[in-house]
């Protein structure tokens, strides 16, 4: 199956007065890593938010963020942090005397200050907040997954295209190849023969000669192994598995194939099929890089 690495997401949902709401994004990493920004509430959770993605995705690096807001009276609330407020107070003031320092401290000094407000979210257990936290990451990672599913559908377009090319070429190259071990018979014939003069050649010593160029010749085997790759390479695509790190190996084993035909042939018109295969093959890798 083919599915984009790269993809957005959203979901919102209100409980009891809290409203939640995540946004996911993900783009192309080698394995699959998991980034989440989140209030507190949230963040007690995070190894399973963590998990919750590692199981529906295989690879891709993901930036996750979770809004949690209090609306209405049910909601949580926004409470002033005495303590913190007052240790904040007293540390200024002895600034202040220790060093001779001038100035009022003021509210808008006072409020800046980190953890001076929290949200209050007590409406809610833990395995209740769990369950919206789950809700609200599954629904996002829904929204995404229809977007990396119209992207891979456009990517398998595309590799298909690139396929066929590939295909065309080793038909070429299938077509050209039996002709050449005949070939090279008449251009050695051709060279030995002025040279002997009235010297009659030994046929059985041009036939061992010609086997040895048909065997150096003959890319039978690696247009036959070329050609399973490509089924493979198919089948992988129309598949229910997700089939990124796969498609990329076979792509390896592809160009040692094209590669082997390329240095075995020695012949200009295989060699430009060769370098179509090449050129196509690399456009795949390139494709490749972001599938799942």
């Amino acid at each position: 199956m083919i599915r984009s690495m790269t993809g957005y997401g959203m979901a919102e949902l209100e409980r009891s007065g809290q409203r939640l709401s995540a946004e996911i994004r993900s783009v192309n990493h080698r394995f699959c890593e998991v980034s989440v920004r989140a209030p507190k509430v949230a963040l007690l959770f995070e190894d399973q938010i963590r998990q919750l993605i590692q199981d529906r995705f295989s690879r891709g690096k993901f930036n996750l963020t979770i809004t949690w807001a209090g609306v209405g009276e049910e909601g949580g609330q926004l409470k002033l942090n005495e303590g913190v407020a007052d240790r904040y107070v007293t540390a200024m003031k002895q600034l202040q005397e220790r060093y001779g320092l001038k100035g009022e401290i003021d509210l808008r000094t006072l409020a800046g200050l980190p953890d001076l407000f929290t949200w209050e979210h007590s409406t809610f257990s833990d395995d209740e907040a769990w369950t919206l936290i789950k809700e609200v990451v599954e629904k996002s990672c829904d929204s995404m997954n229809g977007m990396k599913a119209r992207e891979g559908a456009a990517l398998a377009a595309d590799l298909t295209k690139r396929l066929n090319l590939i295909k065309s070429a080793l038909v070429q190259v299938a077509e050209r190849a039996p002709l050449r071990p005949q070939e090279a018979k008449d251009r050695m014939v051709s060279r030995i023969k002025p040279l002997l003069d009235d010297v009659e050649m030994d046929p059985i010593r041009i036939a061992q000669e010609v086997a040895m160029l048909a065997d150096r010749l003959d890319c039978t085997e690696e247009c036959v192994r070329l050609d399973a790759h490509l089924d493979q390479f198919q089948s992988l695509m129309d598949g229910s598995e997700l089939a990124g790190r796969k498609l990329n190996f076979l792509l390896q084993e592809m160009n040692r194939e094209a590669n082997t035909i390329g240095s075995k042939a020695n012949d200009v018109e295989i060699a430009h099929a060769v370098i179509v295969m090449k050129e196509e093959i690399e456009r795949l890798r390139e494709q490749v890089q972001n599938v799942e």
